[in-house]
C-alpha cells in the first residue's frame, strides 16, 4: 500500500512542476540578442611574447612527459616486485 501511494504522490508533484516550466522557445527569445552583442577582444602579442609563451608551454610539456615516464617506471617496478614476491611465496 505504501508504494502505490508514493508513486501517485510523486506523479502529482511532477505534473505540478511541468506547469511551471518554460518552453524552449520562450527561453530562446529572451536570450536571442545577447550573443550578437558580446564581442571578444584579445590582447595583441609581439612575436617575442609569442615565442616566450611558446617556450613556456614546451618546457611544461617536457616536464609533464618526464613525470609521466617516471610514474610508469615506478608502477612497473612495484608490479614486478609484487609478482616476484608472489612467486617466492608460492614456490616455498
Amino acid at each position: 500500500m505504501g508504494f502505490a501511494s508514493h508513486s501517485v504522490l510523486a506523479s502529482k508533484q511532477n505534473r505540478s512542476l511541468l506547469r511551471k516550466r518554460q518552453s524552449y522557445s520562450d527561453i530562446r527569445e529572451t536570450y536571442e540578442g545577447f550573443t550578437n552583442d558580446a564581442k571578444l577582444h584579445f590582447k595583441e602579442l609581439t612575436p617575442f611574447e609569442q615565442k616566450k609563451i611558446r617556450d613556456k608551454i614546451i618546457a611544461q610539456a617536457k616536464k609533464d612527459r618526464l613525470q609521466e615516464i617516471f610514474v610508469y617506471l615506478l608502477s612497473l617496478f612495484l608490479v614486478g616486485l609484487l609478482v616476484f614476491e608472489g612467486y617466492m611465496l608460492l614456490s616455498n
